[in-house]
């Protein structure tokens, strides 16, 4: 199915946007948990050692699996402007997104009082928009799955 070009469609123009640059933010932030301790710099090495994140290492975990991987199909199926059938994962991906950020910026709001201020809203700042946006997803996504689902349903009714 061909819709409109991606740039007549802001809110498809944004989650496509996002995907690309969450690709890299995934690669040199968020899996750094994940990676041997030898390409680490010292100061990260810390974290690895905290007992009480080891909730952070499960969604690096989620994140490298299942959300990653989606990045790429999205983008291409987002690029190509092919069909719906991509809905459902982007709704998924957006639940399990937000699902597993808004922890974090719990985390850093609960734990102000090992930063400076500057670095609270640094971390904030960074973290809020991968919130905001895969929710906008789920719930957009949500809104558009249900509205296929629904015209479906009375054209049956009608036939």
């Amino acid at each position: 199915m061909v819709r409109a070009s991606l740039t007549s469609r802001p809110l498809d123009f944004l989650y496509f946007c996002f995907f690309l640059i969450h690709i890299p933010a995934s690669l040199l932030l968020d899996f750094q948990i994940l990676y041997p301790s030898a390409y680490l710099p010292t100061f990260l090495l810390a974290l690895r050692q905290c007992g009480e994140l080891v909730w952070f290492g499960c969604f690096a975990w989620l994140e490298l699996l299942f959300q990653f991987p989606t990045f790429f199909l999205e983008c291409e199926v987002y690029g190509m402007v092919r069909s719906h059938s991509i809905y459902v994962l982007i709704l998924a991906y957006g639940a399990s997104t937000a699902t597993t950020t808004l922890p974090c910026i719990f985390y850093i709001l609960k734990e102000h009082s090992r930063m400076t201020a500057v670095q609270q809203i640094i971390l904030l700042s960074s973290y809020i928009p991968f919130f905001i946006i895969p929710l906008m997803m789920a719930v957009d996504m949500g809104f558009r799955v249900y509205k296929i689902i629904r015209s479906t349903e009375v054209k049956q009714k009608k036939a």
